[in-house]
């Protein structure tokens, strides 16, 4: 069986060679001798053994113990300190450098093989082990999940860096801290701190091993709507080793999944719609020609009143007229356009339709990427929510328009646009609501609410998104933001990114 090539490094001649004798006695093979710590290094170079026999002390310069170390960082090879002074100050230095064994001066009765043979295993598992942390480390930080870990405690050990992103700690700043203090949990509807997952381990319960939906704190950015599963890591008696934390960011999913509702609505609506809007019209139509001989051979009162009865019929039939257009799931071809320029084109239709009493403020970001769309259907759809500002500021007052950069949850470039008002603002907690159609979100004599229902059909069938915001306090007005995908879209330069990202959170 083939054994072990060691190396050895001993200042005194004569045991040295005794040592070699030993070794080779025992089948081992010598690959050198060397007397100090510049000899040891020029035969590693020339030959790696699989050990090392290191006496602790050498003449010269590096005593064993710094060559020992210097072995180990550049070579990752075992030692075994061969000494005569097994002192507790001289053992204590030589702890530090990670020794498998020592052998004790004089050689009388050791028995080498056993020393060698177990150091040899201790340093075989310890490579394996090695190669298990970093395994499993590499896999650690390159998980797409939020992951932080803690040990039986409660104390952060590591986190990856979407769990950093998502919290607002580095791993370092984070590290020995309670998983309570980093990992901050709010319910999702109320607001109010969530019972942690965590109490159930002090509590001696075994963790829910579902997901729960939370908001999470983070204390760079506010707070993230997140997707949580925690777990308890035990060992195979039970014991508790610590807990794995896994989250994700599902603000986007959500949005998604409110937007698919959204549309679902509004499509069951236009559906009804579309059969309804041609009874109407018709029956409307019909009315038409007899309304207009009476307003014709009447006079007085009489025709103030068919007057005031045509003009109502007039509205209906308008309002039949937007029926028919919810009904309308499909525009015509989109094409890349310039946001900017696009709204440049309407800065005067803007301007007539707010009259003198309102101002148009316009602040367009340069140099934004183009968005596709079906340019109609964007003119449109735009004049609908400066329309919907003037409704909502009778006696006057501004509308700003903005449009910036965002990078999305997937690192692809977003273009979006803000239309704020400074006008009636939209009822407490009914922005959920102001897309539905009909719903008069901020009435007004002529606010049918439909409006915002054609927005966010368009947006959404463009592949955006719509949300709307009302300031707190006294602030009055509303903002209304859209979010289109980037015209061929690509993941934007990381500086790119960072600058957008803060132009959002800023927003």
């Amino acid at each position: 069986m083939s054994r072990a090539r060691i190396m050895i490094v001993e200042d005194e001649g004569i045991i040295a060679i005794d040592l070699k004798r030993k070794l080779e006695q025992a089948s081992y093979t010598v690959t050198g001798v060397a007397a100090d710590a510049e000899e040891a290094f020029a035969e590693l170079h020339r030959e790696l053994p699989d050990l090392v026999l290191m006496d602790i002390r050498l003449r010269g310069g590096d005593d064993g113990v710094e060559t020992a170390a210097r072995v180990r960082e550049t070579f990752r090879l075992p030692v075994i300190f061969v000494t005569s002074h097994a002192d507790d100050e001289t053992l204590q230095r030589a702890r530090i450098t990670e020794p498998l064994g020592y052998i004790v001066k004089p050689f009388a009765g050791v028995n080498f093989r056993a020393q060698i043979e177990m150091a040899l295993w201790k340093h075989s598992m310890e490579q394996k082990l090695r190669a298990s942390e970093a395994w499993l480390a590499a896999t650690f930080r390159n998980v797409a999940d939020a992951l932080i870990t803690t040990d039986a405690e409660g104390s952060i050990i590591l986190m990856n860096a979407p769990a950093e992103r998502l919290t607002g700690w580095t791993n370092v700043e984070a590290r020995g801290k309670p998983l309570f203090e980093v990992f901050r949990i709010f319910d999702e509807r109320s607001g109010m701190p969530a019972v942690h997952p965590l109490e159930a381990i002090f509590d001696e319960r075994e963790l829910d091993s579902g997901t729960s939906i939370f908001r999470l704190f983070n204390r760079e950015n506010g707070s993230v709507l997140i997707e949580a599963e925690m777990s308890a890591n035990r060992d195979a008696a039970g014991l508790l080793l610590g807990i794995v934390a896994a989250f994700r960011d599902v603000t986007e999913r959500r949005k998604a999944e409110q937007q698919e509702r959204q549309l679902q609505k509004i499509n069951a609506i236009a559906l009804l719609a579309t059969g309804l809007a041609r009874e109407l019209s018709e029956s409307l139509k019909r009315m038409d020609e007899p309304l207009t001989q009476l307003i014709a051979s009447s006079k007085g009162q009489t025709l103030r009143m068919l007057a005031e009865i045509y003009k109502h019929a007039g509205r209906q039939q308008t309002l039949i007229n937007e029926l028919a257009a919810l009904g309308r799931t499909e525009f015509g071809e989109p094409v890349e356009l310039d946001l900017n320029q696009s709204l440049a084109a309407l800065e005067d239709k803007f301007r007539k339709m707010l009259g003198r009493f309102r101002t148009l403020k316009l602040s367009l970001t340069p140099d934004l990427p183009p968005i596709r769309v079906e340019p109609d259907g964007l003119r449109d759809n735009l004049l609908r929510l400066v329309g919907d500002a003037r409704e909502a500021m009778p006696d006057g007052g501004t509308v700003e328009i903005a449009t910036a950069m965002t990078i999305g949850a997937n690192g692809n470039r977003n273009v979006q646009l803000s239309i704020r008002d400074t006008g009636k603002r939209i009822r407490s907690g009914k922005t959920v609501q102001v897309f539905d159609p009909y719903y008069q979100s901020r009435p007004g004599s002529r606010n049918s609410g439909m409006s915002l229902a054609f927005v966010y059909q368009f947006v959404a069938l463009s592949g955006g998104s719509v949300e709307v915001e009302t300031p707190s306090g006294l602030e009055s007005g509303t903002r209304f933001i859209l979010t289109f995908p980037a015209a061929a879209n690509s993941p934007a330069p990381p500086e790119q990114q960072e600058q957008a990202q803060g132009v959002s959170s800023s927003a």
